[in-house]
């Protein structure tokens, strides 16, 4: 089936993003001098240019992953002997210790985020002046293209009033504009959810409905009306913690409009695998994925920095999964651990994290099995468990460590077990503390939510990278009616969803009222966990439920609530004399 990436060819245009410094004035080279006038003369050309940005977006999905990841419970980058220290930053994501304004990744995501916006801006204001019928296009044509690009720019302020909540509003590529000081500062809150909330419910009317019965198809990558609606989901959702205004009532009514079909037909996979797989466009459960493959772009799989889940793998599992194509695995994001270091290993008493245990809450989940990959475009299992890793390659039939010093026993733990991490033994007592500077290349199991299929079998790295998938907007909705006293029938929502999880979906595991389990807050963040782990979502859900500032493993309790924001870089704040640092973060000298 021939996608959206195939006529969009993305990355092949040079966007004039000249509209990028002036709304934050980080006085950023122009990307082109290239005039629009000059650029747009094909059918294709407006094309190019109405994606561009989200193909900008999909290429900096690391970067949402680790501020929505590594600073919270589930998800851990320990140090693997001299592997991933990297100056202690991702520990410091872990215990909530970045004031650190000068530390690169504190500025990568806010940067990105307005490159984007800024390139939104331009097209946006490109298309304001020329014809649609000079290219051929029809006007609602031109307006659906406008609708894209608005679509997904509230999809980035959505992030930046997620992120750092204070954050400049730009929505022009005019520069005389843009230098003002009134719009060179941060909005209240308040303008930007307002915003945002125009935007998308605007985009309800200009958007494409997504077509049939089998997926997204040519649209993958497209923006939806039930993509915007989505979205509004998720402003609405957080409205009480962004904005101090709770908004159940709204977000619960727009998930019921998506789950009846009012933007499409969608509905709930037969197995928890189908979104993710390598022929997902295909699947009724994706509401939007960026398009990826692995002869054109597929950043999430990527062995490189830019990845989410081509590092969520132990080191020397490329032989066993047949990925050797793309190099070794390089093991960064692991499964906070449940045991500590004892032995045998004791149980944490950690109410968060402690992700094997809450997979182990209800037997049967088919879910949490070893992964294998059972042809080339088919597998079970979502993890790596406790045990050796497969590697034919080696003498003895199993992985090693890097520098080939011990076989890899992968444990529930982090601590230096090196070769004993079989009897789960730590001989050199200095690195035996269950903490983040402590770990091995045996520490941590790990979630693989995406298939690694053969490198030659011709799937590998085809899976679409989904952004919103149906069962977000039943959760959604099963949460509104919680906090609306209306808890069975957010029970059975639930159950709509988990009963493909598990091989008997009995009375013991199901929510009343058709089974025996009690749903509340508590156990609805535990089920946000389980069926979104490692989704680049986790954060946003333990600040809602007011827990982020909780302990886990290896963080103390926070003292305030001030880490539920990012602070503004220190480049940023620098180059923008306008710009107020967030509260509780130390501020630059002006």
């Amino acid at each position: 089936m021939r996608k959206i990436k195939d006529i969009i060819k993305l990355g092949l245009i040079a966007i004039a993003v000249y509209s990028f410094s002036s709304c934050t004035d980080l006085d950023e080279a122009v990307y082109s001098s290239v005039m629009s006038d000059n650029y747009y003369r094909t059918k294709q050309d407006i094309i190019n240019a109405v994606f561009r940005p989200f193909e900008g977006i999909y290429s900096t999905v690391n970067q949402a992953n680790w501020s929505e990841e590594c600073c919270a419970d589930q998800l851990i980058t320990p140090s693997r002997g001299t592997w991933w220290v990297d100056g202690g930053v991702w520990a410091k994501f872990h215990r909530h210790q970045y004031d650190d304004l000068v530390e690169e990744r504190w500025n990568q995501e806010w940067n990105s985020i307005y490159l984007t916006i800024a390139q939104a801006n331009v097209i946006l204001d490109d298309l304001n002046r020329l014809s649609p019928d000079h290219f051929g296009f029809t006007g609602e044509e031109w307006d659906g293209f406008k609708g894209q690009l608005r679509c997904i720019r509230a999809y980035q302020y959505l992030r930046l009033l997620n992120v750092y909540r204070y954050a400049v509003l730009c929505t022009s590529s005019d520069q005389a504009i843009n230098k003002l000081p009134e719009n060179q500062k941060q909005v209240e809150p308040k303008i930007l959810f307002n915003f945002i909330e125009k935007e998308l419910t605007d985009c309800l009317s200009s958007l494409p409905t997504k077509n049939g019965q089998s997926g997204n198809g040519i649209q993958q990558g497209q923006c939806t009306k039930a993509f915007a609606a989505g979205l509004l989901v998720r402003l609405y959702l957080n409205a009480e913690k962004w904005i101090g205004e709770a908004k159940w009532n709204a977000c619960e009514e727009m998930c019921a409009r998506i789950t009846k079909g009012d933007f499409g037909y969608y509905a709930v996979a037969q197995n928890w695998y189908e979104a993710f797989d390598w022929n997902n466009d295909t699947s009724n459960e994706v509401i939007f994925a960026f398009p990826s493959s692995y002869g054109m772009n597929h950043w999430h799989m990527l062995q490189n920095h830019r990845t989410v889940y081509g590092r969520s793998m132990p080191y020397g599992s490329a032989n066993y999964l047949d990925i050797e194509g793309d190099g070794e695995r390089n093991p960064q994001f692991a499964l906070s651990p449940s045991y500590d270091n004892q032995n045998p290993p004791q149980l944490f008493t950690y109410e968060l994290g402690m992700v094997t245990q809450k997979f182990l809450k209800y037997p049967g989940d088919v879910r949490y099995k070893q992964y294998k990959n059972t042809s080339n475009k088919s597998r079970e299992g979502m993890f790596f468990l406790e045990g050796r890793v497969p590697n034919a390659r080696m003498n003895g039939g199993y992985a090693y460590d890097p520098f080939n010093q011990y076989v890899i026993y992968l444990r529930d733990q982090v601590g230096r077990f090196e070769g004993k991490a079989p009897e789960g033994i730590i001989s050199n007592l200095n690195y035996a503390e269950s903490k983040y500077e402590n770990g091995d290349f045996n520490s941590g199991l790990y979630c693989v939510k995406y298939p690694f299929y053969s490198f030659t079998g011709g799937y590998f790295a085809e899976s679409d990278y989904t952004i919103m998938r149906l069962p977000e907007i039943i959760y959604s909705q099963a949460e509104c009616l919680i906090r609306l006293n209306r808890v069975d029938e957010a029970g059975k929502l639930l159950n709509s969803v988990r009963k493909r999880n598990y091989e008997v979906f009995s009375a013991d595991i199901a929510y009343k009222p058709e089974g025996n389990v009690k749903i509340d807050l508590k156990e609805m963040l535990d089920e946000w966990g389980r069926e979104f782990l490692n989704e680049t979502r986790r954060r946003t859900d333990l600040i809602r439920f007011g827990r982020f500032q909780e302990e886990w493993w290896d963080k103390p309790k926070d003292k305030d609530d001030h880490y539920e924001l990012f602070p503004i870089p220190q480049k940023v704040l620098e180059q923008n004399k306008y710009l107020k640092q967030n509260p509780g973060y130390p501020d630059i000298i002006r």
